[in-house]
């Protein structure tokens, strides 16, 4: 019995845990400034709400969005994000921290990102 449960129980997380590969091709390189909108935004919104309550908040927070991503791009700190047309013909944006890829490259989507396609 106890080993029934055990089956079931990794079958179970197999399942669930499984994302399909799709294969794609790269169309276009994009500048990501998403860690600049994020600190950016945060730190004007905690800003905004301690000067002026809950409408300074959101004032500060949309304004700090915008001064984030353009400090993080005008300072060379941009990371990489691509532009992916999949085999459905849609297109997609993906990071990918830990790979390169140049226009027309085959990669191979796996969840939220693209991955060289052997």
């Amino acid at each position: 019995m106890k080993y029934l449960k055990m089956t079931a129980l990794l079958s179970l997380a197999v399942t669930l845990t499984h994302v399909p590969a799709y294969s794609a091709e790269v169309i276009k390189a994009l500048p990501d400034n998403t860690v600049g909108k994020g600190v950016g935004g945060t730190s004007s919104m905690l800003i905004g709400g301690a000067i002026a309550g809950p409408v300074g908040a959101a004032i500060g927070g949309i304004a700090g969005i915008f001064i984030g991503e353009q400090v993080q791009q005008s300072t060379g700190q941009s990371s990489q994000a691509y532009q992916v047309k999949l085999d459905d013909g849609s297109i997609q944006i993906f990071r990918s921290p830990n790979h390169v890829f140049n226009v027309g490259d085959k990669v191979k989507v796996s969840g939220i990102r693209i991955f060289p396609q052997p």
